[in-house]
């Protein structure tokens, strides 16, 4: 289905939302907000936020490709003028690029030719690190997103569809201001796991090969094409 949101139904519209605000960052952020609440100890806050962070991934991945034609929507109407100016606050202090961001939510690691994180997540100070999570779980992406699920069960109507789609247009740019913050932190979910052996014996092997000069490093081209990037 295109992307113009402004084509579609109450019904397409709303199917078409579905995924977005069910992913199972939602579920990990109540669960965080429960953790935080009880005042957990780090390791449990830390265990969550590999949750979290794989969701906001997952909601990353299904905004990625509608990203360009929601901003002309947002762009193409003086309706919008309030969420216009977020939108260009957010744009003039984005450090990645797009294919930066792609490549962080996929190995978890900046482009090499984009500015580095100035924080790594794990570095933290427990107080430094629990005011993160605290941040993270008041993030406005998630009273935005009540008020789409609220909108969405509405009964259908001319009115509600133009709010539910002026309501999803809001919390877009919430998740917008959101992947702006988090681009100034490192963070790798799977840092700290151990390897298992076999795997560890593949890299020590492929490592030595490489040295060796009997594998070449794999093309640019190749990298990009497995990124989904044209080269």
């Amino acid at each position: 289905m295109k992307h113009n949101i402004t084509d579609m139904t109450h019904a397409q519209f709303s199917d078409w939302l579905t995924p977005i605000v069910n992913c199972p960052l939602f579920e990990s952020r109540e669960r965080l907000i429960a953790l935080l609440a009880e005042n957990a100890d780090r390791a449990a806050l830390e265990t969550e936020l590999q949750e979290f962070y794989e969701g906001y991934c997952g909601l990353a991945f299904e905004l990625e490709e509608p990203e360009e034609s929601l901003l002309s929507i947002l762009r193409a109407s003086d309706i919008f003028a309030p969420l216009q100016k977020r939108v260009v606050a957010v744009e003039a202090v984005r450090k990645t690029s797009p294919a930066g961001r792609i490549a962080r939510r996929m190995n978890d690691r900046p482009l090499i030719t984009d500015p580095q994180p100035e924080i790594k997540v794990t570095a933290l100070l427990d107080d430094a690190f629990r005011g993160l999570m605290e941040t993270l779980a008041n993030s406005e992406l998630f009273a935005a997103r009540a008020q789409v699920a609220k909108l969405q069960k509405a009964a259908p109507s001319v009115e509600q569809t133009g709010q539910l789609k002026s309501a999803f247009l809001e919390f877009f740019l919430c998740y917008l201001e959101l992947e702006q913050f988090l681009e100034n932190y490192y963070y790798d979910p799977d840092e700290g796991l151990e390897l298992r052996p076999e795997v560890a014996e593949r890299l020590e092997r492929s490592v030595a090969e490489h040295e060796s000069g009997k594998v070449k490093g794999i093309p640019i081209e190749e990298v990009a094409k497995k990124l989904g990037l044209k080269w």
